[in-house]
């Protein structure tokens, strides 16, 4: 009785070190490096140290083979002591057979259900397992030194060094990276739209926002709190845009409608000067004009002469929504 509880703990420690070694391979391959060097660089010592290991294979791979190979010998050597035990002296044929019986347990227990399970949730199956992992290594470092010493020899010879990762990225690797990152939690739906649209539409022009001055500057009355709120009411803005006569000539000024309402100081003082947007400049520099001086409209020149206005509010619904339409075409 003793004998069988010896065979059979032999065989489910080996299928455990089957199921270790292969299901934290495929954690390996799996996990985000992106996520990791994220982690790792807010001050997780834990992923600082799986991120080495993730970001360099030959580490962990020698270790990986030895560990199997290791788990398949102890399988082996328990499947053929409990057929010898069981059946007395074994001929080939029936070796064969107790072994191809025993296969779909050895299959699906070491191989297939921690597979699964290391893929579907890799960072955290690596986080819970990686600590006897590198005992492990540690362990078997002075079998799995050379193979990792060949590797290093293969990669250098045969022109495939790891490269440093983060490097400076180009616009197409910087927008795979924030995708991986809305991907793995890191980014929301909200700044990925943000960023894909500022790689969409930041370099446009204004032109098509641009609302022309005629338009824009369509009051015409004298200067009240009663009569621009007359036109802001008649239009349904919420700013009405004037153009004062000052020393130096027209200066085109705007006022919020919500100042109007609320403030009794003079309307000198409630005024707001529109910054001066050359007509040339894209929608992202137009937008950080605005976004600097606090301003919500800026006035649009075309070679010094004023030709209309742009809303900050539209150069900000561009790069958004522009985001939104690379991810519906994406889809």
């Amino acid at each position: 009785m003793i004998v069988w509880i010896g065979i059979l703990l032999l065989f489910l420690v080996g299928i455990r070190l089957s199921a270790f070694f292969s299901g934290i391979e495929t954690a390996f391959y799996r996990a985000s490096k992106l996520r990791l060097n994220i982690d790792a660089q807010t001050g997780d010592k834990l992923s600082k140290r799986i991120f080495g290991y993730v970001s360099d294979p030959s580490r962990f791979v020698a270790t990986i083979l030895i560990g199997n190979n290791l788990a398949n010998y102890v399988t082996t050597c328990a499947i053929g002591y409990g057929a010898i035990r069981a059946l007395g002296s074994l001929s080939e044929a029936m070796e064969v057979g107790v072994t191809v019986l025993l296969s779909p347990v050895i299959f699906i227990f070491g191989e297939l259900l921690p597979k699964t399970l290391h893929y579907r949730s890799p960072l955290m199956m690596l986080k819970r397992y990686f600590r006897f992992f590198e005992v492990v290594h540690f362990i078997l470092l002075p079998m799995s030194w050379p193979l990792m010493i060949l590797t290093k020899l293969f990669q250098k010879f045969g022109g495939t060094e790891l490269q440093p990762m983060l490097r400076i990225l180009g616009r197409r690797p910087l927008a795979s990276v924030i995708g991986q990152g809305r991907d793995e939690g890191i980014v929301t739906d909200v700044q990925h739209n943000l960023m894909q649209g500022i790689f969409v539409n930041a370099s446009k022009s204004i032109q098509a926002l641009i609302v022309p001055k005629s338009v824009a500057f369509s009051f015409d009355g004298e200067l009240s709190q009663s009569n621009l709120m007359e036109h802001a009411k008649a239009y349904g803005q919420v700013y009405a845009p004037v153009v004062t006569e000052t020393g130096n000539g027209p200066l085109p000024v705007y006022f919020r409608v919500s100042d109007l309402l609320l403030s009794r100081a003079p309307l000198q003082e409630i005024q707001h000067e529109l910054p001066r947007i050359d007509s040339d400049a894209s929608r992202l520099e137009a937008l950080l004009i605005l976004q600097e001086s606090e301003q919500d409209l800026g006035a649009v020149y075309n070679k010094g002469k004023l030709i209309g206005i742009i809303y900050r509010q539209a150069l900000s619904e561009t790069l958004y929504q522009g985001g939104m339409s690379v991810t519906a075409t994406v889809l």
